[in-house]
C-alpha cells in the first residue's frame, strides 16, 4: 500500500454536509498530491459563498495530516483560495490544495488516526448525563491552539431553548423550495439507494422512517397542514431527548483562510471528543440561518462578532448515546484520483 493509499483510507471518512463527499484526492507523485473540489458535489443553493464547503476542505486536509503523521510522515499543505462556482460554473473540477509528503527528523506526534474511522454523528436520543468537566477542557484547549473558543451550557433551561430553536431553523428550511429541492437529492430513502450510490443523508443514520421522509420531502405541502406538520415535529423531538449539554465554537470566520482553519479546528475537536467515548451533533440549521444564529447570540448573552473575527460558526449537542449507525461512503477508488 503507497502513502496515499493509506492516506485516502481515512481521507474518504471526512465529514461533510449531508454527507455530499465533495473532495478527491489526486495523485501527482509519491511525494504530491492535490484536493480537488467537485462542485457537482456543492451546494451552491445553500452555500454559496463555500463557507462550509471550504470548512469542509480544513477537514479533509486536516485527516490527511493526521494519517500522515500516523505512517512517519510530514504533510505541507498549501491552499488556493479562489472562489468556488466562479461564473456559475457548477461542473469543473477546482484544485483547493496542494500537498507535499516529507520525512520529519523526528515522528509527529498527533491524534490516532484511527479515531477517524470510529468517528460518529449521533441523532439518537443522549443518556441525560453532562459532558464531564475534564473532556470539556480538552476541547477548551485544543480549540484555543487553533485561536478558536469552545463553550458549553449545561443548564435545562438554556438547552431546550436551543432544541427549539434548532426546530424552527431546520423547518423554516424545509420550507424553502429551493433548499429543499437541493437537500432532496442527497436523501437516500432506503437501503437499495444507500447501497448504489454510497453517499448523502440516509434515512436508516437520520433515524426516520424511509417512507414518511420520502412523503415529507415529496409531498411537502402536505405534510405543512396545521396538525400534520406537528406530528413530524413530536417525531423530530424524540430524537432530540437527554441532552446534557450544549456547546458552540467560536473564533475567526471572515473568509476562505478563516473557513479552512475552522474545519481544522472542528475536526480536531470531534475526534478528542471520539477518544474519550462521546458523540457530539451538530444543529447547521441554525447557524446557515441568519436570523437564527443571531437569535442565539442573543439569547447566550455572547460578545459581538467583530466583522467575523469573532463569529459563533458551529452550534452543537454533546454527550453519550448508544453506538449510532455509520453512513456510507465512496470506495476508495473513487476518492483517488490518479494523474496529473
Amino acid at each position: 500500500m503507497t502513502h496515499w493509499q493509506a492516506i485516502g483510507r481515512y481521507a474518504r471518512w471526512a465529514p461533510s454536509p449531508h454527507n455530499t463527499q465533495p473532495f478527491r484526492l489526486r495523485v501527482i507523485d509519491r511525494e504530491r498530491a492535490e484536493i480537488v473540489f467537485l462542485p457537482r458535489r456543492g451546494l451552491w443553493i445553500g452555500d454559496p459563498l463555500g463557507r462550509f464547503t471550504w470548512l469542509t476542505a480544513g477537514i479533509f486536509a486536516e485527516i490527511c495530516s493526521i494519517a500522515a503523521h500516523g505512517r512517519g510522515l510530514e504533510l505541507q499543505t498549501s491552499f488556493e483560495h479562489a472562489p468556488m462556482y466562479r461564473n456559475g460554473d457548477f461542473e469543473t473540477p477546482q484544485t483547493v490544495a496542494r500537498l507535499h509528503l516529507t520525512t520529519p527528523s523526528a515522528p509527529v506526534a498527533d491524534l490516532d488516526a484511527d479515531l477517524v474511522l470510529k468517528r460518529r454523528t449521533s441523532r439518537l436520543p443522549y443518556d441525560g448525563s453532562s459532558c464531564p468537566k475534564e473532556i470539556l477542557r480538552d476541547l477548551e484547549d485544543e480549540a484555543a491552539r487553533h485561536g478558536h473558543k469552545f463553550e458549553t451550557r449545561s443548564d435545562a433551561d438554556a438547552i431546550g431553548w436551543v432544541v427549539e430553536l434548532n426546530k424552527q431553523a431546520l423547518f423554516n428550511d424545509l420550507d424553502d423550495d429551493a433548499l429543499r429541492t437541493e437537500l432532496v437529492k442527497w436523501l437516500r430513502f432506503d437501503a437499495r439507494e444507500e447501497d448504489l450510490l454510497k453517499d448523502g443523508l440516509s434515512a436508516r443514520c437520520l433515524t426516520f422512517n424511509g417512507t414518511l421522509l420520502r412523503s415529507f420531502f415529496l409531498q411537502h405541502r402536505f405534510w405543512t397542514l396545521p396538525g400534520v406538520r406537528d406530528l413530524v415535529r413530536a417525531i423530530y423531538g424524540q430524537t432530540m431527548k437527554g441532552i446534557g449539554t450544549i456547546g458552540w465554537l467560536r473564533g475567526p470566520y471572515a473568509d476562505s483562510e478563516d473557513w479552512v482553519v475552522a474545519g481544522r479546528t472542528m475536526i480536531r475537536l470531534w475526534l478528542t471528543l471520539t477518544r474519550h467515548g462521546y458523540y457530539w451533533h451538530p444543529y447547521g440549521s441554525v447557524i446557515t440561518s441568519e436570523n437564527a444564529r443571531l437569535n442565539m447570540i442573543e439569547y447566550l448573552g455572547l460578545p459581538g462578532e467583530a466583522n467575523g473575527e469573532d463569529s459563533v460558526w458551529l452550534l452543537l449537542r454533546l454527550g453519550r448515546s448508544s453506538e449510532p449507525p455509520q453512513s456510507r461512503r465512496a470506495p476508495i477508488e473513487d476518492v483517488l484520483l490518479c494523474g496529473s
